[in-house]
């Protein structure tokens, strides 16, 4: 019998089939890429701060993350519109990073504020009719 090596974090996944995010509400959402270069959104990643060259509803998408596995993406060609469920961001709903935008908790932001500051910057804002 041999013995399997896992390294630290490492998971040995089980028999059957894995649901993820599961009972978790998903978004719909039309994303158009208006760049020149392809995008990719990855499973972790706050879709309201998204590439500033993307299209869609960005308040719809706020507090929320792509409903994908840990290590995929969606790849978005330039002129492409796609369809991506999103799933709210969980735990302690607090945003780091990205483009700076929120940086803190979710709960205390001025959603209004904060999508006046991004189309400042240039982000594309497409509301949803």
């Amino acid at each position: 019998m041999s013995e399997i090596t896992v390294p630290p974090g490492g998971i040995i996944p089980g028999e059957g089939e894995i649901e993820i995010n599961a009972g978790l509400p998903v978004t719909l959402i039309q994303i158009t890429n208006r760049g020149a270069v392809p995008v990719h959104l990855t499973a972790h990643f706050h879709v309201f701060e998204a590439n500033p060259d993307l299209c869609f509803d960005r308040r719809k998408a706020f507090g929320m993350r792509p409903d994908l596995p840990v290590g995929w993406a969606i790849r978005i060609e330039p002129g492409q519109t796609v369809t991506v469920p999103l799933v709210p961001i969980r735990g302690q709903r607090t945003v780091r990073g990205f483009h700076g935008l929120v940086d803190g908790p979710l709960a205390r932001v001025d959603l209004n504020a904060l999508l006046e500051k991004l189309l400042a910057r240039g982000f594309c804002h497409q509301p949803d009719e």
